[in-house]
């Protein structure tokens, strides 16, 4: 399917409708950066990867797979939809979203011992990533659009600009403490 089919398929929709994944993740990183500045007082410094380094193995999986799959999914975002690249970088980003789910079953930091709320985008993830790939063979395109615009805007934009709350690693790698 070419850029223009996919394109024209979405563009029937509302232009708000199609832009909530979008408007999520600025309202999710608009709130985290509030609470951050709010309950950390950070300065930014130089990054300091020790946290990481230091983290578990579950941990520094679910790290890789986030920037890759952030990196990925930025590229498929710009690139023409369909193609064979768009394709098969779109099932490496498959294989690593759920890898990324995966891996969060086992960090239970928030809640030492226990899943915490943002496991619920764990849940959403491991039942959203198969039904877009399902959505795209049965030829639903413009269904699979907005699930892999969902995906990456609230699985990765927002699930990630939270994970600079005060306390959290990354918080701790940009910002000390």
């Amino acid at each position: 399917m070419t850029q223009a089919s996919t394109d024209s398929r979405i563009a029937g929709r509302g232009g708000l409708a199609r832009r909530w994944p979008q408007l999520i993740a600025v309202v999710g990183i608009a709130v985290a950066s509030t609470l951050v500045v709010v309950l950390g007082h950070p300065r930014l410094q130089s990054p300091d990867l020790t946290p990481i380094l230091e983290a578990s193995t579950p941990i520094k999986i679910h790290l890789g797979a986030a920037v890759i799959c952030l990196a990925l999914g930025a590229i498929q975002m710009a690139s023409p939809k369909g193609t064979l690249p768009h394709r098969l970088i779109g099932w490496i980003w498959v294989g690593l979203m759920l890898l990324l789910a995966g891996t969060s079953v086992f960090i239970k930091v928030i809640f030492p011992g226990h899943f915490s709320y943002i496991h619920l985008l764990t849940a959403w993830v491991l039942l959203i990533t198969p039904l877009a790939v399902m959505a795209v063979r049965r030829g639903k395109v413009a269904m699979h659009a907005r699930f892999m615009t969902g995906l990456f805007y609230t699985g990765l934009i927002t699930a990630g600009a939270f994970t600079f709350l005060p306390g959290r690693i990354l918080y701790r790698v940009f910002f000390g403490g």
